[in-house]
């Protein structure tokens, strides 16, 4: 039993989204939780048992007063949008990310009861280049300018929430860049691409891909949230996967464009009511991505569940895999090389 002093207060943004949802859900039954807020502009579509829920808007000029109300010693901000999203525009993504970051990040540094501060970014702030190293480590300076505009949105957020080391004030931060986060209850853009019956590819690549599985990715969020683990760190699934072999694994087409007529495919498939690609992970579908998640696992004291590849196969419908040869499900040698 934790005693009451051990006890936190921790609040987290973004809880209309899965992550925020299912960590707010796991927060719950945690007895080292005094109390846990869920706060987003939208409302959750999930039901909580103990949280205490708050519809609000970051950029508020309010804000302040809230977090005084509430106090929590421990935020989460996991809020962060993309142009894929229900938001509508790259503009108002960027409003509510940046300005949303910003302000919160503000308010932080004016409130003493706050120790402790995780911000939840993606490996998109690094956008795919052919000149990049072939593993990224947390040390690896993101590109400036950035080549997409939600990759300048991270690097923004990130910039943000930088700046709260720098104030003086005793805070343990933590930031988390998330491969992107998959699994059969994930609803996202790449997921949705994926899951075509019929996807289109760039004629000539084959990229590297990095996956997190959503049950890693909030067993993660549950950690940084009850302890106090300061740094930067990559977080995805061990091992890579071309996206040749993903698409197998699924059963999937796989149909090559030239690059110069990928973004036609992409308005068609837009058309037809499929997945909508945007630009930054075009970048990552030409071009691949691979990071280094050793601190993940040696300073920040996590091993993922699953593997990139076994967070693939847990995408998509189970039943399809028994069409798939076995030789399919094992690590290839040139896999494990890409991923050394």
């Amino acid at each position: 039993m934790a005693s009451e002093q051990d006890r936190r207060r921790i609040l987290v943004t973004g809880v209309a989204d899965y992550a925020g949802a299912e960590l707010v859900r796991e927060l719950e039954d945690q007895d080292r939780v005094e109390h846990v807020i869920g706060l987003d502009f939208r409302e959750p579509r999930r039901a909580f048992r103990r949280a205490e829920i708050i519809t609000a808007d970051l950029r508020s000029t309010s804000l302040k007063r809230l977090m005084e109300a509430v106090k929590p010693d421990t935020i989460l901000h996991l809020q962060r949008l993309r142009s894929d999203d229900e938001v509508g525009s790259p503009e108002e993504a960027h409003e509510i990310n940046v300005m949303g970051t910003i302000n919160l990040a503000a308010t932080v540094q004016t409130l003493p009861f706050v120790k402790r501060f995780v911000l939840m970014s993606a490996l998109h702030v690094h956008s795919p280049d052919p000149l990049d190293p072939a593993v990224l480590t947390e040390d690896v300076k993101v590109r400036q300018p950035a080549k997409t505009k939600y990759a300048a949105d991270l690097a923004e957020m990130e910039t943000a929430f930088n700046h709260l080391a720098r104030t003086g004030k005793k805070l343990t931060l933590t930031c988390l860049r998330f491969a992107d986060i998959i699994g059969p209850k994930v609803n996202n853009s790449i997921s949705r691409y994926l899951r075509q019956p019929v996807v289109p590819t760039m004629m000539g690549f084959d990229p590297r891909l990095q996956f997190c599985h959503e049950a890693d990715a909030v067993e993660i969020l549950k950690r940084a949230a009850l302890e106090d683990l300061p740094g930067v760190f990559n977080v995805a699934g061990d091992g890579v996967i071309f996206l040749s072999r993903a698409l197998r694994l699924g059963n999937r087409l796989g149909i090559p464009f030239a690059p110069a007529l990928f973004p036609f495919a992409v308005t068609m498939m837009r058309g037809l009511g499929m997945a909508d690609i945007q630009p930054y992970h075009a970048l990552l579908l030409r071009y691949g991505r691979s990071v280094d998640t050793s601190r993940l696992k040696n300073k920040f004291g996590f091993q993922p569940r699953y593997s990139t590849v076994e967070a693939v196969l847990d995408l998509y419908d189970r039943s399809t895999l028994s069409r798939v040869p076995w030789e399919e499900l094992e690590e290839t040698e040139e896999e494990k090389i890409a991923a050394a």
